[in-house]
């Protein structure tokens, strides 16, 4: 769990210093902090969204194979 953590943190870090660099952001003035926060929030909004998206396909997913042979068919190997 320490290790899921610590990977989450540097995910969310990394994401941040490439929304400051990308945006060529300046987070010592005013200005710049506002369109940071703005620009991460939306990030983190869509990360978020594409997560539940995944989650919901794979809750929804058939994972057990399908059930069309009779038990004598698989224990004689004949379809």
């Amino acid at each position: 769990m320490k290790f899921f953590i610590l990977v989450a943190i540097k995910f969310f870090f990394i994401s941040a210093l490439f929304i400051i660099s990308n945006g060529d952001l300046n987070l010592r003035e005013q200005a710049d902090r506002a369109i940071f926060i703005d620009a991460y929030s939306i990030w983190i909004d869509n990360v978020v969204d594409q997560g539940s998206e995944i989650g919901g396909y794979v809750a929804n997913s058939q994972w057990l194979p399908l059930n069309d042979y009779s038990e004598g068919e698989l224990a004689t190997g004949s379809g």
